[in-house]
C-alpha cells in the first residue's frame, strides 16, 4: 500500500537438459517477469525455440481463425475444464476436420452475401425506372438516337424544344424526385447534354443491360432476396450449430496452444550456450524462497538459482501494484494515467478516498445514488473481470459517497428530504420532519441557500488535496534526488501556497472594501515572508523563469470550485424537472399530467447520465491534472511473469 511490491532480480541457471523441466515450473509459478537476453555477452547467444513451436504456432493460427469466423469470445463459457492430457489428441483429430467445415460453410455464407448484395444493388438501380412507362430494352440499341435517363430538379421540356424539335419525353416521380427518360437525336447530343447539366443539375441513371418491365424484374429480384435471405439465415444456423458445438473444444485448445507456444519460445528471451542456459528476471521479494523451493524441487536440485545484487538507480524494475482488495480498482485509473515508477509513492489508496468524495460533493443525491448502486451491480453481474468490472466497482463507492452526501444535502432526486423553512414558511419534505442536529451541522445542508458555505468548504479541500501532493512530491524527490532538491523543488511550493493563504485571508476585508488593511498583523506579515523565501527557494532551485507557473498554483486551488459548480448545475436541473412537472403539467390534470409523468422521468433520466459522466469526469480531472503534477512522473513498466492464468483448462 502506496508502494509498490518489492522487487528482487534473480538469476536462473542450468544445464540444457533440465531446460524443458524449468520452462514448465517457471510457467506454472507465474512469477518471473522475464528480462529478454539483448546477446551482449561473450560466450553466449540468444536462444532457439523448443522444435515443436512452429507447429504450435500454425495450429494456434488455425484455431484462432476459426475461432474469429465462429465469432467465439471470452464470454462464451465452457461447462467443466478440460484436461490438457486429452487436448492434443483432440486438436490432431478435430481440427483439420472443423477447418474444413467451417470454411466450406463460411465460403457459401460469403458468396450467399455477395448474391444478396448484388440483387439489392439491382434493385436500387431499377427501382427509380419503374416510374417510368418503358422497358429495359427501350434505352439501348439505336444508333441515331441517344436516350438520357436520370434525376432532374426542374422543367426542361421547353428548353429542349429550342434546340430540337424531335425528342420525346417521359417523366416519373421516385422517392420525391422527378425522373426522366429523353430520347434525342445524336447530333444534338452535346447541346441537349450541356442544358440537363447547367439547368437541371441531372444526375444520370444508368438502366442495367436485362429485357422485361421494371416492376416483373423487381419481382423477380425480391423473390430471389428471398431466397437467399432464407438461405443465409440456414447458413447461419448451422455455423452456429457448429459454434455450440466445439466452443470447448476451441476455447480450451486455443488456451492450450497458446501456453505450449509460450513455453515453446521462452528460449528465445534466454542467454544460452552450448551446454546451458541463464535466464534473467524479476520476482517478488516475498515470494523468492517460494520461488527457489520449487524451482529446485521440479528439476531434483540441479538448477542454480540467486539474488543479483541491483544498481540504485536501476531503471527497468517492473512494477506490481500492491493495494488492499478493496482499493485494487483504483489502479486501473492510476495505470490509465501512467505506471509509477519503482521509487514513486502508489496513489491507488488515495485515490480511493479522494474519487468518491469528490463525486459524492458534486453529485449528493439520494435518488440517483440509489439508482446508481443498481447499476453498478448490473454491470458487475454481466461483467466479471476486465477493466468495465472495476469501474462498475469504482462507480458502487461513488454511490454510497452520493447516497451519504444526499443525505447532508437532504435531496431524492431534487425533492427535500427534510422540512425546510424559506422567509419563514415551511417547505415540508418526503419524511415531513425537521433536521437532525449532529454537533454544530444542522442538517439539511441546502445547497442554494449556502453557497459561500460549500464554496469555502471545497476550497479548503482544494488547498488540503494539493497540500497532500506536494508532501508526497517531497518524499519523491527526496528518495530520488536527496532532501536538498526536495526542498527547493516541492517545499517552496508549500511555502508559497500557505504563505498567500495567510496574506490573503487576513487582507479580504480591505480587499472588499469594509476595512483597512494592516500591514502590520502578525499572520499577513509572516504569509508575506513565506511567500518570499518560498520565492527565492524556487529561483534558486529552478530558474527565475518558475515564477511564471505561480498562477498555475492559483488556479490549481480554484479549480476545486467545480465541485460546488457541477452539484449546484446538477441540483437546478432536477428542482427545474421537478418545478414545471409540479407547477405546470400535473396541476392541469388530464393528458398533461401524463406529459408530465414522461417530462419527469425523461427529466431525471437525463439528469442522471449527466450525473454519471460529469462527477465522474471532473473527480478525474482533480486527479490527474491538480493532484497528480505535484508529486507523480509515471513512467513504469507494468509487471508481466512469465505464465498464464487458465481458464478453461486443467493440468
Amino acid at each position: 500500500m502506496l508502494k509498490p511490491e518489492e522487487m528482487t532480480k534473480v538469476v536462473v541457471v542450468g544445464t540444457k537438459d533440465i531446460l524443458e523441466e524449468t520452462v514448465d515450473t517457471l510457467h506454472r509459478l507465474n512469477l518471473l517477469h522475464i528480462t529478454d537476453y539483448d546477446g551482449s555477452e561473450s560466450g553466449f547467444s540468444i536462444g532457439k525455440p523448443h522444435r515443436i513451436a512452429s507447429k504450435l504456432s500454425e495450429y494456434l493460427v488455425t484455431l484462432r481463425s476459426i475461432s474469429n469466423q465462429l465469432r467465439i469470445s471470452e464470454k462464451d463459457s465452457v461447462e467443466k475444464k478440460v484436461s490438457v492430457k486429452e487436448i492434443p489428441s483432440m486438436i490432431e483429430s478435430k481440427l483439420a476436420e472443423l477447418e474444413e467445415e467451417v470454411s466450406k460453410r463460411q465460403d457459401a455464407i460469403r458468396a450467399v452475401e455477395a448474391e444478396l448484395k448484388a440483387q439489392e444493388d439491382l434493385e436500387d438501380a431499377i427501382k427509380p425506372l419503374a416510374a417510368l412507362p418503358l422497358s429495359l430494352e427501350d434505352y439501348r440499341g439505336y444508333e441515331s438516337i441517344r436516350v438520357f435517363v436520370g434525376f432532374v430538379d426542374s422543367e426542361i421540356e421547353d428548353l429542349i424544344r429550342d434546340k430540337t424539335e424531335q425528342y420525346e419525353l417521359y417523366t416519373g416521380t421516385f422517392e420525391g424526385r422527378r425522373v426522366i427518360a429523353l430520347a434525342v437525336p445524336v447530333e444534338k447530343e452535346a447541346e441537349v447534354s450541356k442544358i440537363l447539366q447547367d439547368e437541371s443539375t441531372f444526375v444520370e441513371l444508368r438502366p442495367p443491360n436485362l429485357e422485361g418491365s421494371p416492376e416483373s424484374l423487381l419481382e423477380g429480384i425480391r423473390s430471389k432476396k428471398e431466397e437467399l435471405s432464407a438461405k443465409l439465415t440456414e447458413l447461419e444456423s448451422e455455423r452456429e450449430r457448429i459454434k455450440e458445438e466445439y466452443a470447448e473444444f476451441i476455447l480450451s485448445s486455443e488456451e492450450y496452444l497458446t501456453i505450449e507456444t509460450q513455453k515453446a519460445e521462452a528460449p528465445l528471451r534466454f542467454a544460452t550456450s552450448e551446454n546451458s542456459f541463464v535466464a534473467e528476471g524479476w520476482i517478488p521479494l516475498e515470494r523468492y524462497d517460494e520461488f527457489e523451493r520449487r524451482l529446485s524441487e521440479s528439476t531434483g536440485g540441479k538448477i542454480y538459482v540467486s539474488k543479483l545484487e541491483v544498481d540504485e538507480e536501476v531503471k527497468d524494475v517492473p512494477i506490481a501494484l500492491k493495494n488492499p482488495k478493496i482499493a485494487k480498482p483504483f489502479e486501473l485509473l492510476v495505470n490509465t494515467f501512467s505506471t509509477p515508477k519503482y521509487k514513486e509513492i502508489d496513489p491507488s489508496i488515495i485515490l480511493f478516498i479522494t474519487f468518491p468524495l469528490f463525486y459524492g460533493l458534486m453529485l449528493g443525491d439520494i435518488g440517483y445514488g440509489v439508482l446508481l448502486i443498481f447499476l453498478s451491480w448490473i454491470i458487475m453481474s454481466k461483467v466479471k473481470s476486465g477493466g468495465l468490472h472495476e469501474l462498475s466497482i469504482i462507480l458502487l463507492y461513488s454511490a454510497f459517497s452520493t447516497i451519504f452526501f444526499g443525505i447532508i444535502y437532504g435531496e431524492v432526486f431534487g425533492l427535500p428530504l427534510f422540512n425546510i423553512v424559506h422567509h419563514g414558511a415551511v417547505e415540508y419534505g418526503i419524511l415531513g420532519i425537521n433536521g437532525p442536529q449532529i454537533g454544530m451541522l444542522h442538517l439539511p445542508v441546502h445547497r442554494f441557500a449556502e453557497v459561500e458555505s460549500l464554496l469555502t468548504l471545497v476550497l479548503v479541500v482544494g488547498i488540503l488535496h494539493v497540500t497532500l501532493g506536494l508532501l508526497i512530491g517531497i518524499r519523491n524527490v527526496t528518495v530520488e534526488h536527496g532532501f536538498k532538491a526536495a526542498v527547493l523543488e516541492k517545499l517552496c511550493w508549500l511555502l508559497i501556497l500557505f504563505g498567500g493563504i495567510m496574506a490573503i485571508v487576513t487582507a479580504m476585508p480591505a480587499i472588499m472594501g469594509g476595512a483597512t488593511l494592516n500591514t502590520e498583523n502578525p499572520i499577513f506579515a509572516g504569509g508575506i515572508v513565506l511567500v518570499i523565501i518560498g520565492l527565492i527557494m524556487l529561483v534558486k532551485g529552478e530558474g527565475p523563469i518558475a515564477i511564471m507557473e505561480i498562477p498555475t498554483l492559483l488556479s490549481n486551488i480554484f479549480s476545486y470550485a467545480r465541485i460546488l459548480a457541477i452539484g449546484l448545475s446538477s441540483a437546478g436541473i432536477a428542482l427545474a424537472v421537478n418545478t414545471i412537472c409540479k407547477d405546470v403539467l400535473f396541476a392541469q390534470g388530464g393528458v398533461f399530467f401524463a406529459a408530465g409523468i414522461l417530462v419527469l422521468i425523461l427529466g431525471h433520466t437525463i439528469n442522471l447520465l449527466l450525473g454519471i459522466i460529469g462527477p465522474g469526469l471532473h473527480s478525474l480531472r482533480l486527479q490527474y491534472v491538480e493532484f497528480f503534477t505535484k508529486f507523480y512522473e509515471g513512467g513504469g513498466t507494468q509487471y508481466n511473469p512469465f505464465g498464464f492464468i487458465r481458464k478453461y483448462t486443467e493440468e
